[in-house]
């Protein structure tokens, strides 16, 4: 049973969703929490901004429910994401052909390349960053070029595209050789990294048209016009995003024509223009104000970790001063944290739980 300012559960998760990528603030598991949320608030379906929409859980499950979603992130896989799992409809989730382009992908042998070349070793005992076998670092540089020649001539439209490219990253995270972020590989393979990379059809659901892009949060929230619901979802601490996830960064955006230069031990990409605000003690604050500035909308919903830069206060100063005090309300859930790695020197965790805050505001 919940307790005071809690809500609880209201049953499992729907529209066949299944944990895609292991990834830091995914709300997968929240999505109950959050649906009850907006059901207390009265938020009744209408046009929603998901600007942080990561692996587009939620983006995905506010279609279901009925809002017209406008997903984006500042990385291109947050995009490639929401194109596949929210601006697709069913039935199977994508024209009839995808079971058969997925099948021949799957048998595609591995070949040499940037990619390989730069995430894997290349042989037995070799030296190299230890991201994937040479086998499925070869595997992932030929299907990537296989897709890439498809859409080039016309083979697959815009839809198979971003479905066989999720589908790609997806399957690139099940067997990838690290503890759940690329910020750095393990030094021996584990179990996973030594299976073979398959890819699996991605499941979108029914709902409203929405739409999907790339861009900074500001941005997405100003060119939205006027909307219903601004879903906010922001990094809460200082790891930045492009650095934990460069490898299906790379992936999205693709090497072929234009290969970044890497730089450090991990093979970090040119990223500048991706870090965030929200990630730096001390401008936080500024970006969430910076946000709510841009937003001409009627409700706010904002997802924060008890563990987050911004301090409650911050917060509710914040959404208030944007709401004019009409209402706001906050709700907490305990979760078990997302853990990429264990207690050691320069990093020991609190405990296993954290709360998850849901602060609403309306105008």
């Amino acid at each position: 049973m919940a307790g005071p300012g809690q809500i609880a559960a209201d049953g499992p998760t729907t529209g066949g969703d299944r944990r895609r990528v292991r990834y830091i603030g995914n709300k997968t598991k929240l999505l109950a929490f959050i649906r009850g949320a907006l059901r207390r608030r009265g938020v009744r379906p209408g046009r929603a901004v998901d600007p942080f929409t990561g692996t587009a859980s939620v983006a995905r499950e506010l279609k279901r429910i009925g809002h017209a979603v406008t997903a984006s992130d500042v990385m291109e896989y947050g995009r490639v994401f929401a194109e596949a799992y929210v601006v697709a409809h069913p039935p199977n989730g994508h024209p009839s052909e995808l079971p058969g382009r997925i099948a021949e992908l799957n048998l595609l042998e591995p070949e040499d390349g940037f990619f390989r070349a730069n995430f894997s070793p290349m042989a037995p005992g070799e030296r190299g960053r230890m991201y994937f076998t040479p086998e499925n670092a070869g595997r992932i540089e030929a299907i990537r070029g296989r897709l890439d020649r498809w859409r080039g001539e016309g083979e697959i439209d815009r839809g198979q595209y971003y479905a066989l490219l999720a589908a790609l990253i997806e399957a690139a995270d099940r067997v990838a050789n690290t503890a759940g972020v690329y910020a750095a590989y393990m030094k021996r393979w584990q179990p996973n990294a030594r299976k073979a990379l398959k890819l699996r059809p991605p499941r979108p659901v029914g709902g409203p048209d929405a739409s999907a892009r790339r861009s900074d949060a500001v941005t997405a929230v100003a060119e939205a016009g006027r909307f219903d619901l601004l879903y906010l979802d922001p990094p809460y601490n200082e790891r930045q995003y492009p650095a934990y996830y460069h490898v299906p960064e790379l992936i999205a955006r693709g090497w072929r024509d234009d290969p970044p230069d890497l730089r450090g031990k991990t093979g970090l990409l040119p990223d500048e223009d991706q870090r965030s605000d929200w990630c730096r003690r001390g401008r936080a604050a500024d970006a969430l104000r910076a946000v709510l500035a841009a937003a001409d909308c009627a409700h706010v919903v904002m997802s924060y970790n008890s563990e987050g830069l911004i301090s409650p206060d911050e917060i509710r100063s914040a959404l208030r001063e944007w709401g004019r005090a009409v209402t706001y309300r906050k709700y907490r859930r305990r979760y078990k944290r997302y853990r990429s790695d264990a207690d050691g020197k320069g990093r020991t965790y609190s405990g296993d739980e954290v709360v998850e805050y849901l602060y609403c505001v309306d105008r």
